[in-house]
């Protein structure tokens, strides 16, 4: 089956959860340029957006993003001729502004990375993107869901779902290498927060809570960044206490994972944080190191052993804990099982060859 996946957001510097069941299926999966960190970084990249482009099994073609009745239009269009020439025979789709699923030539498979369908302004879900979102699940052939409680949410709009969680490499974390004494971080112990960072994340309050209980044998590594103002703001204004490292490689994230002595998910709370599954949480996890968590609806329910959990303004009393790790079996995390899932499912709905 020739498979193509589109993602929510194009982002080849992270571990995204689009790509990497592309990559687990030796699929097609679709890129465009997109930097919103200022108004002439948006128009050269979306300028940049305006071609064909192949290397290997990342394609790119002509991109519109305003006014979206037309770019919707053209795109759709655009996607079709992309389907032809690559004999397409599934779509994965995660975008949520881009095409019209109704009018894709071939099945469409509806990949839910995050709870879409609740308004949260914080982060673009206005009524009429939901609305649009709740439209094109109607349209698609089934839906794949990132946990089993945006699952229930969905069922309502398409009875074929199933629950298709995020995954890790085991492989690329078995070979992952501390770097605390190439960093200055030996003999201390290292919070950490490695991932995307916006203000929706809960850094800053961590941060802050952090603050309350350092000390010369502690520290506190922030993996990850962007163009943005918040991220911006953070580095400004908490350089000396907080080792910024930046972006990183996804094939050299591993090493800062072995790096940390306790992982931090802050997330502020709401329908899109609670019924999330953060990979960093596997991550976190499977490389042995407890994590102190804000009490996510999900991962409280999926009971794994090694995340404790508090409202953000304590994560200082647990801070100060000796925190234990408690083993959890990570085998049907795999990204290639998950591949294999996905596939299965496809298969399975009536109409698609």
């Amino acid at each position: 089956m020739n498979m193509l996946f589109i993602p929510h957001v194009p982002n080849l510097k992270v571990i995204n959860r689009v790509y990497e069941l592309a990559k687990s299926t030796d699929s097609y999966f679709l890129y465009w340029e997109i930097d919103n960190s200022s108004l002439k970084h948006k128009i050269i990249s979306q300028l940049q957006s305006l071609r064909f482009r192949q290397d290997n099994k990342i394609v790119q073609i002509p991109l519109l993003f305003k006014p979206e009745k037309l770019s919707i239009r053209f795109n759709t269009m655009m996607l079709n001729h992309l389907i032809d020439k690559l004999d397409i025979d599934v779509v994965i789709n995660a975008n949520a502004l881009l095409f019209d699923i109704a009018n894709i030539k071939v099945p469409v498979f509806y990949d839910m990375v995050d709870d879409h369908l609740e308004v949260n302004d914080s982060i673009g879900l206005t009524p009429h993107r939901v609305k649009k979102i709740e439209v094109d699940l109607r349209a698609s052939k089934g839906v794949l869901c990132v946990t089993s409680l945006v699952e229930e949410k969905v069922k309502p709009l398409n009875a074929k779902t199933i629950t298709l969680e995020n995954g890790l490499y085991f492989e690329r974390f078995n070979r992952a290498t501390s770097r605390k004494k190439l960093l200055g971080l030996e003999g201390k112990k290292v919070f950490g927060f490695i991932g995307g960072i916006e203000e929706w994340t809960g850094l800053e309050e961590a941060i802050v809570n952090y603050l309350k209980i350092k000390s010369d044998s502690t520290a506190f590594l922030v993996v990850g960044g962007n163009e943005g103002s918040y991220f911006k703001r953070l580095k400004e204004r908490y350089a000396k206490d907080i080792d910024f490292v930046g972006a990183v490689s996804p094939l050299e994230v591993a090493d800062y994972f072995k790096s940390i002595d306790v992982g931090l998910i802050p997330f502020v709370l709401n329908d899109f944080t609670n019924n999330a599954l953060p990979i960093k949480a596997l991550e976190y996890g499977y490389m042995g190191k407890p994590v102190i968590s804000t009490p996510l609806v999900y991962l409280k329910q999926s009971s794994f052993p090694f995340i404790y959990y508090a409202p953000i303004e304590r994560f200082d009393r647990l801070m100060q804990q000796e925190l234990t790790f408690k083993p959890f079996a990570f085998d049907g995390y795999d990204w290639s099982v998950l591949g294999k899932k996905l596939e299965a499912f496809v298969s399975s709905v009536e109409g698609v060859e």
